[in-house]
C-alpha cells in the first residue's frame, strides 16, 4: 500500500513538472520555440534600452493574452523565469495592450503600468506608446505685451525615439521546409 502511494506521488510530481515547465534561460526558451507551434506574437523579444530578453508565450488563462517571461537581464531585481507583464490583443490586429509590472511588494511584482503597443511587421518590433499628460501654465500673461511675443521651444530628438521590443528569435521570415 505504501509503495503504491509513493508511486502515485512520484507520477503526480512528474506530471506537474511537465505541465508547469519553468523557462528560465535562453537555451530553454529557444528549445520551447523550436518545439511549439507559435502564435503570431510568441517568441523571444528584447528590450534594447535595457538589454532584457523576454519570452512572449500565450497565457494559460486566455487565448487572447500573452505572458512576458524574463529570460536574461542585467537587472538583478528581476529573476529569470518570472512573469513581468502581459500583452493583450485588441480589436485591431496590430495593436496590443501592454501591462508591465513596475514595483515589487514583498517579493511579488505589482502595480502594472498600462500602455499601448503597436506591432510593426517590417521591423518585427513592438513600439510602445506611453501615456502622456501635458499641463502647461504660462506666466507670460503677467509680462508686458512685448515679452509675450517671444517664445522659446526646446526639442530633444532623443526623447522622440520610439521605445519598445524587437523580436530576436524566431525571425519573422518564413521557415524553409527541409524535405528528406
Amino acid at each position: 500500500m505504501k509503495a503504491c502511494g509513493i508511486v502515485i506521488l512520484i507520477l503526480l510530481g512528474w506530471c506537474l513538472t511537465a505541465r508547469c515547465q519553468l523557462i528560465a534561460d535562453m537555451g530553454m526558451a529557444r528549445d520551447w520555440c523550436d518545439r511549439s507551434m507559435l502564435q503570431a506574437m510568441e517568441g523571444i523579444w528584447e528590450f534594447p534600452a535595457d538589454e532584457t530578453k523576454v519570452l512572449v508565450k500565450q497565457s494559460s488563462s486566455s487565448t487572447r493574452c500573452y505572458d512576458l517571461i524574463v529570460i536574461e537581464t542585467p537587472d538583478t531585481r528581476l529573476i529569470p523565469g518570472e512573469i513581468i507583464g502581459t500583452l493583450s490583443e485588441s480589436v485591431v490586429s496590430t495593436k496590443f495592450e501592454l501591462d508591465l509590472c513596475r514595483n515589487r511588494v514583498k517579493g511579488i511584482l505589482s502595480n502594472p503600468g498600462k500602455c499601448m503597443a503597436q506591432y510593426l511587421a517590417d521591423e518585427d518590433a513592438l513600439v510602445i506608446s506611453e501615456r502622456k499628460l501635458k499641463i502647461s501654465l504660462s506666466p507670460r500673461w503677467l509680462l508686458p505685451s512685448f515679452w509675450r511675443s517671444i517664445r522659446v521651444n526646446l526639442k530633444r530628438p532623443a526623447n522622440e525615439l520610439p521605445k519598445g521590443m524587437v523580436r530576436i528569435y524566431p525571425t519573422s521570415k518564413p521557415r524553409k521546409i527541409d524535405y528528406l
